[in-house]
């Protein structure tokens, strides 16, 4: 059996080897604990991101590749295709439907990303054998607010033109329900440059009277 030889002091008392250390205890960093903590959780939440992607069925739908403004023609070049999910009543118009839309004029100004359907376009004015195109330049209350898009029906009324309808030179209705072939900006003024379909004849009538005096056009139903 082993003794133990008590330690001494300098003056005789005895040393006690068992009293509580006073040095601090090291604490365990949790930094590391803490960071694969967070990448769990970005990890699991981007799992379940993917997972909900990959369980909703996309289809492809035409958009707009970049503004166009009320009245522009819809270029090839406008066109880009996104995919919308197909369990949502998104209005859209497939990728296969594109000739719907191309060579047609939008009804109203358009943003980049719009998607499309048939009512943002109307059908271009075609010209027949026996058909004239006129164009008016037409100063703000020549034309009804806000504009004309093209397919719209107007009435063309002009003054000072003689002839059966207006004896005494007064006012008269030029043609009427001609259809709005083009419309383009003038400026800044809110001037417009109006082209109309109508039958040739009434075309070079209706030029003779514009250049004798001012014309009106009045918007009409079909």
């Amino acid at each position: 059996m082993a003794l133990t030889t008590p330690r001494l002091s300098g003056d005789g008392a005895r040393i006690r080897t068992d009293a509580p250390s006073l040095e601090p205890t090291p604490r365990r960093a949790r930094l590391p604990e803490m960071a694969i903590g967070v990448v769990l959780m970005v990890g699991f939440s981007l799992a379940a991101v993917l997972w909900h992607m990959n369980a909703t069925d996309k289809v492809p739908a035409l958009a707009l590749a970049s503004n166009v403004a009320r009245g522009e023609v819809i270029e090839p070049g406008d066109l880009r295709v996104v995919y919308v999910p197909s369990d949502e009543p998104i209005a859209h118009l497939p990728r296969a439907a594109s000739s719907e839309v191309v060579g047609r004029v939008t009804v109203a100004a358009l943003e980049e990303g719009t998607l499309l359907t048939r009512g943002h376009v109307v059908a271009r004015a075609s010209l027949g054998p026996d058909d004239g195109v006129i164009g008016l330049a037409m100063d703000p209350g020549q034309f009804p607010a806000p504009g004309l898009l093209p397919g719209d029906l107007v009435n063309v009324v002009g003054g000072m033109v003689d002839g059966p309808s207006s004896p005494d030179g007064s006012s008269a209705v030029l043609a009427r329900h001609a259809e709005v072939y083009a419309v383009e900006q003038i400026g800044t003024q809110g001037r417009q440059f109006v082209s109309l379909k109508m039958p040739e004849d009434v075309a070079n009538r209706v030029a003779a009277a514009a250049e004798r005096g001012p014309v009106r056009l009045v918007m009409v139903g079909r």
